[in-house]
């Protein structure tokens, strides 16, 4: 199953490093994340990591980042950064790649997806990979655009990632539009979603 996006997006990779409006998003969704979370101490997934300029800043507070990518080109770039507690795979999320990958032996308190999820051919069913990944009581934050009438076809709905969470069973869900960006074709509302994994005590009162 392929999870995350194909490797077309290799030939972006060299102006998104530079771009300017992505480290602002990136900056807002990091402020928007340690609002709600301490990092201090964590293990992270960031899941479609691009260059990461996202993963820099979460990797300046946590434990350790696990970055994963299917572009090579993305990969680079962040390899660049030569980010001492960030290990980086340059693949596509599956359930084989989870097995044959140390990196994967052990979960994550967190997993960051960072305008990723919109773009998946199966949103629900990487949703479902990625909570496994998951400690008990971890916690998954995204950030993508929301979809709304003007920009058809681009981000996802509240209701869709509300139905996806539970599905999933996440609890305490929050979904909020915390930013807007401004771009040349106008105004794209960020939608945030936070849910965090059941616990076995929750298990067993269900």
């Amino acid at each position: 199953m392929e999870s995350v996006l194909n490797n077309e997006w290799d030939e972006y990779a060299e102006n998104w490093n530079v771009d300017p409006s992505v480290e602002k998003y990136a900056a807002m969704a990091f402020s928007e994340l340690t609002k709600k979370i301490k990092l201090d101490g964590l293990s992270v997934l960031d899941f479609g990591c691009g260059t990461g300029v996202l993963t820099q800043m979460i990797g300046a507070k946590v434990r350790d980042v696990v970055a994963i990518d299917p572009s090579s080109e993305m990969i680079k770039y962040l390899d660049m950064k030569t980010l001492k507690n960030v290990s980086t795979i340059s693949d596509f999320l599956t359930e084989e790649l989870i097995n044959k990958r140390s990196e994967f032996e052990n979960k994550f308190d967190l997993i960051v997806a960072s305008s990723v999820c919109g773009f998946l051919p199966s949103y629900e069913e990487t949703l479902c990979l990625l909570k496994s990944l998951l400690k008990e009581d971890g916690s998954f934050v995204q950030w993508d655009w929301l979809a709304d009438d003007q920009h058809s076809g681009v981000g996802l709905s509240i209701d869709r990632v509300k139905k996806v969470f539970d599905v999933n069973q996440f609890i305490d869900v929050q979904i909020t539009t915390p930013f807007i960006m401004e771009n040349s074709k106008g105004s794209m509302t960020v939608l945030m979603a936070y849910g965090k994994n059941i616990s076995q005590v929750n298990k067993v009162g269900l």
